[in-house]
């Protein structure tokens, strides 16, 4: 198991979800394990490097928390207040 911390991008289509993805990529200190959006959005379903445009990087944006968060020890959340509150929820 790596033990570099697992990290969560939630609003991951936004100009900071994307930008914190492709910091963490780069990084040797941490390394990206979920992309959340909200449900219906066009990402869900894809590669997060793919859909910003890039090459593949290994994680599927997804709409479920759960999911997004199995293997992750932070969350960064770039999305609305309620849905921040909800993920807050779902971290505890």
């Amino acid at each position: 198991m790596d033990s570099t911390p697992g990290i969560v991008i939630a609003g991951a289509s936004g100009r900071m979800g994307q930008m914190l993805t492709t910091e963490i990529v780069a990084s040797d200190a941490a390394r990206l394990v979920g992309a959340l959006e909200k449900p219906g959005h066009g990402w869900i379903g894809k590669d997060v490097g793919e859909a910003a445009g890039g090459k593949p990087i290994g994680v599927t944006v997804t709409d479920d928390p759960l999911e997004a968060m199995a293997n992750a020890q932070a969350l960064i959340d770039f999305t609305s207040p309620a849905a921040t509150v909800a993920h807050a929820a779902t971290c505890a």
